[in-house]
């Protein structure tokens, strides 16, 4: 049977579902941000930031570490917002980045308006705002959200062009994927499956030329026969942007070579470095999970699916526009089985694909709508589509507020739990009661993550994976199973244990204090790690500013750390 004629809406309709979009949007993303305590990984970028804000210079280190462009954007709008000097900075500054970069998102949707059609763009833009995926971690202070969006603006630039647009598309798209390896160098893997899309659609479909005369090809022509080359007009300020910023400005050349020997390391950890999930858990992450409550985004999913048939059996007049669609079908397809595949996996890393899958979602949909006449089918599609969006907006409310740090969430990975605000509190009243008498020494496997990032204010505050020889701090804050050790090191000498308090699930600290003040040094510098911290984390994570020293001694050191589970 064939495909029938697309039915469009009315554009008080289209302007009514994207107002929608936005405000829920708006809804799910902007409250309360400060509500959920800091993760590890967001609390190393949180230093790192302040440590660049502070020197104007981001150490970029191949190993460990991701590009400079989430720091970058991140002072700028500090800058803009007013944010002032780091030791004020709460959750809630560092946050709003991604918030803005999720609003972006969905407004970015626009630029595919005629390829998914008026219901198909207002649709795809509701599900972005209200998928649980989406809303979380656009409340999630990485650099994910804001490489989707520069992934989403990339896509939409190619999309624009071959629609006839000018060689300014091509620049914005260029700049774009330059900014993508800025900011997470694994865009490599977009930039092959978007290869890949490219190859399929050109092979079965021949052009994405539109009927404008302007097309995506590797080469075009003048009318005087000569080479315009578009690829040139993306890979030059693709590879300028991404200088740009690794270097600093062109200051530092040896980041801009890190960037690229980098790729030795993610080969050797992809494997999974600790974070080894089966191939189907991203499936399971988008279709159905059920641990206390049942999460799943299946309505994005299997829509997405229906927009993929569509791309191949549809009616088209303009043949670009089934280009675009199967080229869009095939890179999602090889960027989720790409990330599948891959050993490592977290749940943040296929937040591109899942959005490439929400625009196809709303091809099917409009597709969908096309074959519904008359008043009691339409209705009935409706139904269906508003009870799927309010089963979304039902799981965006528990993943941000009741489950939020719960490990019952899916998308809550190795996180803080929000016992730990419990010591945080109670460490801050005792500086203030012991005053210039006040120190702390932390002992933890992962030295403490992120308690750095709370306690960042407070003076002479050392960190240390195993108990050293001298314990003479009033406050000590050890790992429960590193607590007898300690224990026994402190018998007789008047400190009282308090506890436990939840770091993560499974890992639990013991708080020590000492009752009588000693006329005694507060702290001897012993070990290296009671000075400044540096970061070795496992491949797509995220590591630690080495140093955020303010004009006062405000800031805790930090030694070589592996956090348990650090942003990909």
């Amino acid at each position: 049977m064939a495909a029938r004629k697309e039915v469009s809406i009315s554009i008080s309709s289209f302007l009514f579902l994207v107002v929608l979009a936005l405000s829920l949007g708006s809804f799910y993303r902007f409250p309360r941000l400060d509500s959920r305590p800091m993760h590890t990984d967001e609390a190393i970028l949180g230093m790192k930031l302040a440590d660049y804000t502070r020197t104007g210079h981001f150490q970029y280190d191949p190993k460990d570490y991701h590009g400079p462009a989430i720091h970058q954007v991140s002072r700028f709008w500090g800058g803009v917002a007013g944010w002032g000097d780091p030791s004020t900075w709460t959750e809630s500054n560092l946050r709003f980045v991604s918030v803005l970069c999720g609003m972006a998102l969905l407004i970015v949707t626009l630029l595919f308006a005629d390829l998914l059609g008026r219901l198909g763009t207002a649709l795809a833009m509701l599900m972005s705002a209200v998928s649980p995926m989406m809303v979380y971690y656009s409340r999630y202070f990485i650099m994910e959200m804001q490489f989707t969006l520069l992934v989403a603006i990339t896509l939409g630039c190619f999309w624009r062009y071959s629609q006839g647009g000018s060689r300014r598309w091509l620049l914005m798209a260029g700049c774009a994927l330059g900014f993508q390896h800025a900011t997470k160098e694994t865009f490599v893997i977009n930039v092959a499956a978007a290869i890949a899309g490219w190859m399929v659609a050109r092979v079965n479909l021949s052009d994405f030329r539109s009927r404008r005369g302007s097309g995506l090809r590797l080469n075009t022509y003048r009318s005087k026969n000569r080479a315009s080359l578009p690829t040139l007009w993306v890979l030059i300020p693709a590879l300028l942007v991404s200088v740009i910023s690794f270097s600093g400005g062109f200051r530092d050349w040896h980041a801009v070579q890190d960037s690229l020997t980098t790729y030795m390391n993610y080969l050797e950890r992809s494997s999974g470095s600790g974070h080894e999930k089966p191939w189907h858990y991203y499936l399971t992450l988008l279709f159905w999970r059920q641990d206390g409550l049942t999460w799943s985004e299946a309505m994005i999913g299997i829509l997405g699916i229906l927009g993929m048939i569509y791309s191949l059996v549809g009616e088209f007049k303009n043949t670009s526009r089934q280009a675009f669609l199967v080229f869009l079908s095939v890179y999602t397809i090889v960027l989720f089985d790409i990330y599948s595949l891959l050993g490592y996996k977290t749940p943040w890393c296929i937040l591109s694909a899942q959005h490439s899958l929400t625009l196809l979602a709303g091809a099917g949909a409009g597709w969908i709508w096309s074959w519904m006449d008359g008043r009691i089918p339409r209705l009935i599609y409706k139904l269906v589509i508003g009870v799927g969006i309010y089963f979304l907006c039902g799981q965006s409310k528990f993943a941000i507020d009741e489950y939020r740090a719960d490990q019952r969430n899916p998308y809550v990975y190795s996180h803080t739990t929000t016992d730990l605000l419990r010591l945080i509190s109670e460490v801050k009243k005792i500086a203030v009661e012991k005053g210039p008498d006040f120190s702390a020494q932390v002992i933890n496997h992962d030295f403490g993550w992120p308690l750095p990032w709370y306690w960042r204010t407070l003076p002479k505050v050392g960190y240390q994976a195993t108990p050293p020889e001298v314990l003479d701090s009033p406050v000590i804050i050890v790992d429960s199973d590193q607590a007898a050790t300690v224990k026994a090191k402190l018998e007789g000498r008047g400190y009282v244990e308090r506890g436990p308090y939840g770091l993560r699930p499974g890992n639990y600290l013991t708080l020590f204090v000492e009752t009588e003040h000693k006329n005694q040094p507060v702290m001897k510098q012993a070990d290296p790690v009671s000075s400044n911290p540096s970061i070795s984390a496992p491949p797509e994570t995220i590591s630690i500013a080495p140093s955020l020293v303010p004009a006062a001694p405000v800031l805790p050191a930090l030694p070589e750390v592996t956090p348990p589970a650090t942003q990909p």
